[in-house]
């Protein structure tokens, strides 16, 4: 038990001692305003190849700005003197207009994410909106730097743009979908070890991705943290992530399942350690959104074809395909993941072959606290590093191990690929907060063909 308390109280003193500097520095903005999963990543519009991006330095302020860009005709020529305006809940935040570059920008006062419209009133004869873009698009914008939006404007007797326009956004979209997929995958898959080899379904698990996250800020962050390169900071992240979740195993579950206390019961705690955690991340790391250094101001995109894409976000898909195809290889080939693969089948059977089962269920924790902690970090990189990012995308985690079917490890993975391009897929016909409901809706019209998910095992009844 000594050892226990030990394990529990280092694991709160690493808590402890990465947040706690963050906090006197934490900057006073507001919190992430959507309380669903989006994919920044994913254009809200179809964007064009040859726009230009501005850099914070280049536009000599470090407030966060909205950048438009407006061009029309066959040629891209800018289109000057439109009024685009931007507002949040309902709150007018300011009004810019575009120059003889088609340029016009908008300083916001923080991160968060904002609406932008242009006044159809303003449009030199000629221009209108194409026929199906967006009206009013909602972006969200990063602590500092320049966020780009861009409006389909066309010019009379354009015929062909709306056209081109759908098939690059469709691209993107699936792009983007692809690379959110990949990300929820990776967390997932240690969601569905843990309850392959326990029977537990972990509520704390977001709250595991979300200390890999501010643990590489810690490391990472140029104010308030040791500044150390976005490589090595993530390293720093995962192994920060593994040990907690090891602590989870051995300061927790161990102790209540040598107790006796049933599978449910030890749910209700993991719903309970949730709330703790992210209150206590709140407390110590502050309520603001904060950013990796190396990703404070926004990524330009570049056009690979069709697919309009930042080069960060390539990065992140490379780096989860390859993690996710060495825990798939590791589950296969090596020793420890076929006895992983035993535990998950048949507990019994496998302790009577001489697995030692308590080695693979903290080994299993550990590895799943890896996971997270990389995605947590992946996310961050994308949108924002704050205490409550692990809520944000539990449901979508449950809905990729449930889809794929519970503690089937493979199964996650489909899941997850599968929600992220449902979900960014739908925002061409949906708003984009609807397209986690949308994610949702198509799980359960598949449970109710296949109740036990598309890698799951039907039950025997009696």
């Amino acid at each position: 038990m000594g050892t226990v308390v030990g394990l529990l109280g280092a694991a709160l003193g690493v808590v402890l001692a990465f947040a706690l500097p963050g906090l006197a520095a934490a900057q006073d903005e507001p919190p992430d305003a959507p309380t669903t999963s989006t994919t920044t990543g994913a254009p809200t519009a179809t964007a064009q190849s040859g726009n230009p991006t501005t850099t914070a330095a280049e536009s000599g302020s470090a407030a966060p700005r909205i950048v438009a860009t407006l061009t029309a005709g066959d040629d891209g020529d800018p289109v000057e003197g439109v009024v685009m305006e931007v507002t949040s809940d309902g709150d007018e935040i300011g009004t810019g207009i575009s120059d003889a570059d088609g340029v016009a920008a908008v300083e916001v006062p923080g991160a968060g994410q904002y609406d932008v419209t242009l006044d159809a009133s303003s449009f030199p004869d000629g221009i209108t909106l194409a026929e199906d873009a967006p009206t009013e698009l909602s972006p969200r914008v990063q602590a500092s730097g320049d966020r780009s939006v861009i409006f389909r404007l066309v010019a009379d007797g354009e015929s062909t743009a709306t056209a081109t326009s759908g098939v690059e956004r469709f691209a993107s979209l699936l792009a983007s979908g692809i690379r959110f997929g990949l990300v929820i995958a990776l967390a997932a898959v240690g969601l569905s070890l843990i309850f392959g080899t326990t029977g537990l379904t972990n509520f704390a698990h977001g709250e595991l991705l979300t200390f890999g996250a501010l643990a590489a800020w810690y490391l990472n962050s140029d104010i308030g943290g040791l500044g150390l390169p976005l490589a090595l900071a993530t390293v720093g992240g995962i192994i920060a992530a593994g040990l907690f979740g090891a602590s989870f195993e051995l300061g927790i579950y161990r102790p209540l399942r040598r107790r006796g206390m049933p599978v449910v019961t030890q749910m209700v705690v993991s719903i309970g350690l949730a709330f703790m955690l992210r209150y206590l991340f709140s407390i110590v790391f502050g309520a603001g959104a904060q950013q990796y250094s190396q990703f404070a101001a926004q990524s330009p995109s570049v056009q690979l074809g069709p697919i309009l894409v930042r080069p960060k976000d390539l990065v992140i898909a490379g780096v989860a395909a390859v993690a996710l195809i060495a825990v798939g290889l590791f589950l296969q080939r090596a020793r420890l993941g076929t006895a992983i693969r035993a535990v998950s089948d048949n507990r019994d059977l496998s302790i009577a072959s001489g697995i030692d089962d308590k080695r693979v269920v903290l080994i299993v924790w550990t590895m799943a606290g890896a996971m997270a902690g990389l995605a947590g970090v992946m996310i961050g990189s994308t949108e924002f590093v704050g205490f409550n990012m692990g809520q944000r995308v539990l449901l979508v985690m449950f809905a990729a191990v449930l889809l794929g079917g519970l503690g089937t490890t493979f199964g996650a993975m489909f899941g997850g690929l599968f929600v992220g391009i449902v979900s960014d897929l739908s925002t061409l016909w949906l708003d984009a907060d609807l397209k986690i409901v949308v994610a949702l809706a198509t799980l359960v019209a598949v449970l109710l063909v296949r109740p036990q998910g598309v890698f799951g095992v039907k039950a025997r009844t009696a």
